[in-house]
C-alpha cells in the first residue's frame, strides 16, 4: 500500500469513525497520516504556520478521542460476547451492554462534527467554508484509497504503482 493511501485512510477514519477498527492505533504511520492531513488542510485553506499547528493539535486530539472510543467499543464487544456465551443469558446485563454500545457508536459518529466545530473556533468564515467544501473532496479521495486498499489486500497486499494516477504529487485528483 502506498504512503499516500495510508494517509488518506487516516482522514477517512476521522471522518467515518465506524470504519476505524482496521487502522493501527499508534506509530509512525499514524503520525505521517496526521501530518499529511494537516498539510492538505493548511494548503487548501492557505493557513499560516501558527494556524496549521493549531489545526494539527485539534486533529491529534480528535484522533486520540476516536481511538479511545474505539478501544472502549472493542472492550464492550468482548464483554457482550462473554455475556452471550453464558447460559442462561442475563437480559439486564445484555440490555445495559447494548445501550452502552449504542451510546459509544453515537459518540464515535459525532467525532468528525465535534472536530469541525472545534476547527471553526480558529478559522475565519472563508476558511470554514473552504474546509466544508474541501472535506467532501478529501472524503472522496479517502474512499478511493480505501477501495484501492481493499483491492490491494485481495491481490496479495503488494504496493500499488501511482503512475498515471492522480496529481504530480501522487494524490488522486478531485476528478478521478
Amino acid at each position: 500500500m502506498t504512503l499516500v493511501a495510508r494517509w488518506l485512510i487516516l482522514f477517512m477514519l476521522s471522518m467515518m469513525p465506524l470504519r476505524a477498527a482496521a487502522q493501527p492505533a499508534e506509530g509512525p504511520e499514524r503520525d505521517r497520516a496526521r501530518t499529511f492531513l494537516v498539510v492538505r488542510i493548511a494548503d487548501a485553506l492557505q493557513l499560516s504556520d501558527a494556524d496549521a499547528l493549531t489545526v494539527s493539535a485539534v486533529i491529534r486530539r480528535s484522533d486520540e478521542r476516536r481511538l479511545a472510543l474505539i478501544k472502549r467499543r472493542e472492550d464492550l464487544e468482548q464483554t457482550l460476547r462473554s455475556g452471550l456465551a453464558k447460559t442462561p443469558h442475563d437480559p439486564a446485563e445484555l440490555s445495559k451492554l447494548i445501550s452502552d454500545g449504542n451510546a459509544l457508536d453515537q459518540q464515535l459518529a459525532l467525532v468528525p462534527e465535534e472536530t469541525f466545530r472545534e476547527l471553526q473556533k480558529i478559522l475565519t468564515v472563508d476558511q470554514q467554508a473552504k474546509l466544508l467544501l474541501f472535506r467532501r473532496e478529501l472524503q472522496g479521495e479517502v474512499q478511493r484509497a480505501m477501495q484501492g486498499r481493499v483491492a490491494s489486500k485481495a491481490a496479495g497486499g503488494g504496493r500499488r504503482s501511482q503512475s498515471g494516477r492522480g496529481s504530480k504529487r501522487g494524490r488522486p485528483t478531485a476528478n478521478e
